[in-house]
């Protein structure tokens, strides 16, 4: 019997992929956003590392869903994830999602992230994504929750190519590979991102614990 899986993310791009993966992996899941149940509460996102971030995200829905009497069983995920560029000194890092300010789209976060390499007379740096799963039930405590953690080396180059992805994804080009990130087809961006990589690490787990737990009971 299917039951939920939520994620605490607003990015209907994040939620398709994750469903994709579950798909894949056969479990008995239906993935959706917090926002599809309800309105969800705005986690602010003040803290210095992604896995911070994933963790407050976690458990403040997880609160929620649970005010609201939601079964004990759903799972919540949390996602946080970003670029870091060497030549930037890690930037955007935690802040990737708001790189050009707090109301900041794509293109305007990979707008800054051009100017700030041609500031430094560069076309190009070696960067790496992060992406930080935090995974609990509605009935756990919270040293229950679980982390898991995936990195995508590469480099940013000044000139986008591709139209596909999200986000930066236009202007990474994966270590080795002749194409951006932007220009890959899903199957394959997500057998080597960041994210898909730490979603493998995700649903081993869940798949051999029959998708029945994750974390302990509080």
């Amino acid at each position: 019997m299917s039951r939920r899986l939520v994620l605490a993310t607003g990015n209907p791009h994040k939620v398709a992929e994750l469903a994709a993966l579950v798909r894949a992996a056969g479990l008995p899941l239906t993935v959706c956003s917090a926002r599809s149940l309800g309105p969800a509460p705005e986690v602010v996102e003040d803290q210095g590392s992604f896995e911070a971030h994933a963790r407050l995200k976690a458990l403040e829905i997880a609160g929620w869903l649970r005010g609201r009497g939601e079964p004990g069983d759903t799972l919540v995920l949390a996602d946080d994830s970003g670029i870091c560029v060497d030549a930037l000194d890690g930037a955007p890092g935690v802040d990737s999602a708001y790189f050009a300010g707090p109301e900041s789209d794509d293109a305007a976060n990979n707008a800054r992230l051009v100017a700030e390499l041609a500031a430094r007379g560069l076309t190009s740096s070696p960067a790496h994504y992060v992406c930080v799963l935090a995974l609990t039930r509605i009935d756990a405590a919270p040293d229950g929750l679980r982390l898991f953690t995936g990195r995508w080396d590469g480099e940013v180059r000044a000139s986008p190519r591709g139209s596909g992805g999200f986000g930066y994804d236009p202007y990474f080009w994966p270590a080795g590979s002749a194409r951006s990130s932007a220009e890959l087809p899903p199957a394959e961006k997500n057998a080597q991102s960041h994210r898909g990589r730490a979603t493998a690490l995700l649903l081993a787990v869940l798949a051999g614990e029959d998708g029945t737990s994750a974390g302990s009971r509080g």
